[in-house]
């Protein structure tokens, strides 16, 4: 088969943009790699200052799923929560919660429900100081900020 001239000059045309788009590309997956790692480096911070892991996903762009995927590097161990409802009683609301949501782990736990859970002579509050001793727990990353509550056991992937 012969090729013309203005065949090959357009086939050299196509390959050299091709060619520019493919140093495009590996360029921005450079770019998104580095991106992510500055990303993952500033999650555990947002969460010890209040910022919830919906918020970082809506600035990030990037899936909770993925942060919390991230999140498990930094997730403190908690063996307390295996008292449950036994053991010694807890001397603060944080430890409270903990024991109570760790009663069912998988959970999605409200501020309202584990209030409402919390054995009678243990700490507690208003919902609302139950709220932050949550959102406390989740920022010393010991629980999970899920989509519908609080949970022990790490979300489901979404």
């Amino acid at each position: 088969m012969q090729v013309n001239a203005d065949e090959l000059a357009r086939r050299r045309l196509i390959e050299d943009e091709l060619l520019v788009l493919g140093t495009e590309r590996e360029a921005l997956r450079h770019q998104d790699s580095w991106n992510r790692q500055r990303i993952r480096r500033l999650v555990g911070p947002a969460r010890e200052v209040g910022i919830t892991v919906r918020d970082i996903a809506r600035m990030t762009g990037l899936s909770t799923q993925t942060l919390h995927a991230w999140m498990g590097d930094l997730m403190r161990p908690i063996p307390e929560i295996h008292y449950g409802h036994s053991g010694p009683v807890p001397q603060t609301l944080e430890q409270a919660l903990l024991r109570t949501m760790g009663d069912d782990p998988q959970r999605d736990w409200t501020p309202v429900d584990a209030r409402d859970r919390i054995p009678g002579g243990w700490p507690t509050g208003l919902v609302e100081e139950v709220k932050m001793a949550m959102e406390r727990l989740a920022s010393w990353h010991m629980i999970w900020d899920a989509d519908a509550g609080y949970r022990v056991a790490p979300p489901a992937d979404e």
